[in-house]
């Protein structure tokens, strides 16, 4: 047992997240406004709504299988230990509203106010930078959200911001998902 897991679970309640992300959709909110004073065109799908959604869906998918794919790696085993704890005693639902609540506010932020703005690759780093966590064991969960910015990003770039939502709320959906499952057996 390596030292971290002999420490007592840090479980973070979910309404503090849900909190967190609601702060972050305002300033979304009000940047995109101040930028272009329409919202309908920064959250616009691009190809049409369905399109959009299911090319989110789609990638959000593939990338949750992935990491699925991954997670025996030695630094992403270390950090699914530490995710764990953070979601030991959260409901189904809890999960569903922090992946629904994270991935529409942070996709609002990094999408649909700052890649237009900053570019693809610096919206990236910036989605990165938001999931450094005050641990340098944990370092692979900034790496593995600057990989997901890319791709999210690029899912942006060509189907609007509905596809990036759907596409982050998939992940963090069957992840969070996941992770509790994992925690209660």
């Amino acid at each position: 047992m390596t030292e971290s897991e002999k420490l007592p679970p840090r479980m973070i309640p979910a309404t503090m997240i849900i909190h967190q992300e609601g702060v972050i959709a305002v300033i979304a909110l009000i940047g995109v406004w101040f930028r272009d004073s329409d919202l309908a065109v920064a959250f616009a799908p691009r190809g049409g709504l369905a399109p959009s959604i299911l090319a989110g869906v789609g990638t959000g998918l593939g990338c949750f299988f992935l990491l699925w794919l991954a997670r025996a790696a030695g630094p992403l085993r270390h950090l699914e230990s530490w995710q764990r704890r953070m979601v030991e005693g959260w409901s189904v639902s809890d999960a569903l509203a922090v992946a629904v609540f994270s991935g529409l506010a942070e996709e609002a932020l990094i999408r649909a106010l700052l890649q237009p703005v900053i570019g693809l690759a610096p919206a990236a780093v910036v989605f990165a930078a938001l999931h450094l966590v005050p641990d340098r064991k944990l370092w692979m969960w900034a790496v593995v959200a600057l990989l997901l910015g890319l791709v999210v990003g690029g899912v942006f770039a060509k189907w609007g911001y509905p596809a990036a939502a759907a596409a982050h709320v998939v992940i963090n959906g069957l992840s969070l998902v996941r992770l509790r499952a994992i925690e209660r057996s």
